[in-house]
């Protein structure tokens, strides 16, 4: 805890301990924020779509042909401004967005419909165009991501991890539907498929993704579908090893052996969807293999989800891997408190200017530390998460978001972003050089660019793909950010947005009248508990036996002890906030419990 120390006074000597002190972003500005950087990913589509940035064009579905052994594998997210499909970012950012919905639910709001057909009828692409649906709009764009998982994942012995040539995509700078009528060489139908990669990091993650949708989507036949696909998925990367290298492209030597990591996550959520004690094993022992000391002084990234697994390890099955990298907490202000002193609060390490890819840096950190929020019930960290986030959107110095279409408080968005579908060209002989009359709608992408946090002005040459380049694994970790935001400024129940109904109170009469009745006939007294860190102490005044039931927040049963006399004491396995139901034959009573 003395790093935390250190971080939280060197903020407070630049004016930021409290919210107050921070800039001028409301929270309506972090709901537009979220609202783009999440409808980002409807602009990503392949496949029938229905893709957004394609209404208005002549070919408004891309690459429906995708299959692999004859089976249809059409679908996904595009990787980032081209059209090929890589599993290995897209796996990593899929379950980074789909364990920030779970965790951060009521930060993500309604405020489209999925297929955008509000949009389309309203010729208004605005937020103020969309109408809601009663679903959650995060959900509907990892419903679509989740649905081509459930295809990649064809068997133990078969999983989809690249979709198209990278070389062949890249010689035009056409919209997707446009070059899916191409042929092979130039990024078009019929394209390769890999299918068969000796990889355990990309079904690993997507594993990891499909288990926590199988654990929230609310609906069943989603859930089982989801569930299936998860344990094929997952036993495809428990036989394979390392990650899929794409010529130049994705090359396995980026992770550096931190491949371990998809496994171990797919194993961790399919224990807390299914409680089978055979994925706890699992887990446990592919955390041991996680390549920690290669990940100890790496941000996150698609190639490094150390940092993840060891928050996650540690607040799920209380994991930690020991030695000189201590716990959680130490890890993260390694990687990120310890080289912000001089950047005002920002999160700076790794970055700089082109092709370093600056925005991982405080988007990854910020998300990591809202997780260990989330988990710990610590929120010292809230004020560093806002500050983050906002410098990303524009309050920094130079006014510069980093957001295509984020233009609140006279912020300065991206206008040149490498994205081919942003341009909607369908002519093949124009180049990426060339100038394109930018559809209105398309202005309001949503899209992180990659950034350089050493220029103050943005680059207006699409080509520069180092600091203009947008990529799904970009938003991920932004989209998270701010739904842990919003679901501590602005939480949105399924109440609130209409997707269930406020339930009618209850009428206790009855009830008060049997249990004071039960008072009166028994002299029941109240049980009592005591607390010294994670030592519980629960004593029956009526000295008959009695259980406690310990509850995770999202009312997961993690711990029960039954008790023979009129006390117990025992040691809380789960860390976080709990919730402890303690029952006799004669009485019931609840208590919520912080264990750090």
């Amino acid at each position: 805890m003395k790093l935390k120390k250190i971080l939280m006074t060197g903020l407070a000597c630049f004016g930021l301990a409290t919210v107050d002190s921070l800039a001028a972003l409301s929270t309506d500005d972090y709901v537009e924020a979220a609202w783009m950087t999440t409808r980002f990913y409807g602009a990503q589509r392949s496949g029938k779509g229905p893709n957004w940035l394609s209404f208005g064009t002549n070919y408004t579905t891309s690459f429906t042909k995708d299959n692999y052994q004859g089976k249809d594998v059409s679908g996904g997210w595009f990787d980032c401004g081209d059209h090929v499909m890589y599993g290995q970012s897209q796996g990593f950012s899929s379950y980074i967005l789909a364990l920030s919905y779970a965790e951060f639910t009521e930060g993500f709001y309604d405020l489209y419909t999925g297929d955008y057909s509000d949009y389309k009828a309203a010729n208004d692409y605005t937020r103020k165009g969309g109408k809601p649906n009663k679903i959650r709009d995060l959900l509907e764009e990892l419903r679509y991501e989740a649905d081509f998982w459930v295809k990649a994942a064809i068997s133990s012995s078969a999983f989809v991890t690249v979709k198209g040539d990278g070389n062949a995509d890249h010689t035009k700078w056409v919209t997707p539907g446009k070059m899916s009528t191409l042929g092979s060489g130039e990024g078009g139908e019929n394209r390769s498929i890999t299918g068969n990669a000796n990889d355990s990091y990309t079904p690993g993650m997507a594993a990891a993704m499909l288990a926590v949708m199988a654990r929230v989507d609310p609906d069943e036949s989603n859930r089982t579908k989801y569930l299936a696909a998860a344990k094929t998925a997952y036993s495809y990367s428990k036989s394979h090893s390392g990650v899929t290298n794409s010529a130049g492209f994705y090359e396995s030597s980026w992770w550096d052996g931190r491949t371990t990591d998809g496994v171990f996550l797919a194993a961790l959520e399919l224990y807390r969807t299914t409680k089978d004690k055979t994925y706890e094993s699992d887990a446990e022992k592919y955390f041991d293999k996680i390549a920690f000391a290669k990940g100890s002084d790496t941000r996150l990234n698609y190639a490094s989800a150390v940092p993840l697994s060891v928050v996650m390890g540690q607040y799920v099955l209380d994991l930690s891997p020991g030695g000189s990298y201590r716990d959680a907490l130490y890890l993260l202000d390694h990687i990120y408190a310890n080289y912000e002193k001089n950047s005002n609060g920002i999160f700076m390490r790794e970055t700089g200017g082109g092709g370093s890819f600056s925005v991982r840096t405080p988007s990854g950190g910020a998300f990591l530390y809202a997780l260990y929020s989330k988990l710990s019930g610590d929120a010292d960290y809230d004020d560093v998460i806002e500050k983050n986030v906002a410098y990303l959107l524009g309050d920094n110095s130079n006014k510069k978001s980093y957001v295509v279409g984020f233009t609140r408080n006279s912020a300065k968005a991206p206008t040149a972003p490498h994205h081919r579908g942003y341009y909607a060209n369908e002519n093949p002989d124009n180049d990426v050089n060339g100038y394109f009359n930018v559809p209105e709608k398309n202005k309001l992408l949503g899209g992180m660019i990659a950034g350089a946090f050493s220029d103050g002005n943005h680059s207006g040459d699409k080509s520069k793909w180092n600091v203009n380049e947008v990529c799904v694994d970009l938003n991920a970790p932004m989209v998270g950010a701010l739904g842990y935001i919003l679901s501590k400024k602005a939480p949105k129940t399924d109440v609130d947005l209409g997707i269930k109904e406020a339930e009618k109170p209850a009428d206790t009469t009855k009830k008060d009248t049997i249990v004071s009745a039960i008072h009166s006939e028994l002299r029941l007294a109240p049980f009592t508990m005591s607390q010294s860190g994670l030592e519980m102490s629960v004593v029956n005044g009526m000295g008959e036996s009695f259980k406690v039931q310990v509850f995770d927040m999202q009312g997961n049963k993690v711990q029960e002890i039954v008790s023979n006399g009129s006390s117990v004491s025992f040691t809380l396995k789960a860390k976080g906030v709990l919730h402890m139901m303690v029952s006799s034959k004669s009485f019931k009573q609840a208590y919520t419990v912080k264990a750090l």
